[in-house]
């Protein structure tokens, strides 16, 4: 609904401004206070002004309405420059006629005079001019509200994104480790109490960070350590974890349950043996956390999906636009994550 009594007070006060600025240019210029000249230009300035005002700023809410800037803003600037020429000139011409030919008196050729068809340009100029830079600043006033909303729908659609990567964790990490207690229920029951307690301290973690884009080094060093003793508890001195992390690099941070994931793999994709174990390093190198396992690929295993790598890549490209390096040589897989 246009609300007329907003509109009317926004033009009076516009109004106001020009006619105190007008009266300073007068004075400045003629280097004395006429004020007959200066009540004759505020009262023009009035009359013409407030009409004027009221007229395009109706004619702007109801084009905007027909035609959003959203939809079209190329169609909506030039229907409303075209429109408030239009519109502007349309109602001079019957503020003349009311001033001029009514109030006044004058007979109605002289409104097609060299006066009046000089005021008509100048007018007209004018309004080109004013409709133009209102609709420049509305354009660019509406491509920054379109920036805006599609970042925030960005940022939605990665949190949302984000969110299901994460949920993906929790349950594939799960249903291996009780598929690691079932075996130690069967093979060393007098194991399988320490290993549920074990579990029971890790989920806690995962529990607590599934909400946590990013966990702090030595939070997940310390998780890196006790999953891997529950590793240990199973596979024995088949298993070992060489951690050498420089404590300046303990500020930083990396997506939660990263090192889980690469463990996890790591156990997952060799097969190893008290006599050949699966040695799991991990250590820093500039700006990287990095993470190698030396290589004994099992023979019997299904293809991997490499949903662990890839769901890492995506947390990365989705929380900070970077990548990880992987290298997979024919003895050693390393991954190096970067610092954040």
């Amino acid at each position: 609904m246009f609300t007329w009594i907003k509109e009317l007070k926004s033009t009076i006060i516009a109004v106001l401004v020009l006619c105190i600025v007008g009266a300073l240019i007068m004075v400045f210029l003629s280097g004395e206070f006429n004020l007959y000249e200066i009540g004759r230009q505020s009262f023009f300035n009035i009359y013409y002004g407030i009409p004027l005002g009221v007229v395009n700023a109706y004619f702007f809410k109801k084009l905007s309405i027909k035609y959003p800037w959203q939809e079209n803003p190329k169609q909506r600037t030039w229907l409303g420059v075209i429109g408030s020429i239009f519109f502007t000139m349309l109602a001079l011409v019957l503020l003349n006629i009311i001033l001029w030919v009514f109030i006044i008196g004058y007979p109605w050729s002289s409104l097609l005079n060299a006066t009046f068809k000089q005021f008509y340009v100048i007018a007209l100029i004018i309004t080109v001019v004013i409709s133009s830079i209102h609709h420049a600043i509305e354009f660019f006033k509406q491509v920054e509200q379109e920036k805006r909303i599609n970042e925030t729908l960005r940022k939605e659609k990665l949190s949302t994104e984000l969110s299901m990567l994460k949920a993906h964790i929790d349950p594939h990490f799960l249903f291996n480790s009780f598929n690691v207690l079932s075996g130690l229920i069967d093979e060393h029951p007098e194991n399988a109490q320490a290993f549920l307690s074990k579990l029971s301290s890790i989920y806690r973690y995962i529990l607590e960070t599934r909400n946590e884009d990013l966990s702090s080094i030595n939070d997940e060093i310390a998780f890196s350590k006790k999953y891997m003793a529950l590793q240990q508890t199973r596979f024995e001195n088949a298993i070992k974890l060489k951690v050498s992390v420089d404590d300046v690099v303990s500020t930083k941070s990396i997506p939660s349950l990263t090192l889980q994931l690469l463990l996890e793999n790591a156990v997952k994709h060799n097969s190893f043996s008290p006599e050949n174990p699966l040695i799991i390093e991990l250590y820093n190198d500039q700006d990287y956390l990095i993470i190698k396992n030396n290589k004994h690929k099992r023979s019997l295993i299904q293809a991997s999906n490499k949903m662990g790598l890839q769901n890492i890549r995506d947390r990365y490209k989705l929380m900070v636009q970077k990548d990880i390096l992987v290298e997979d040589k024919p003895s050693t897989f390393t991954v190096k994550i970067p610092l954040i």
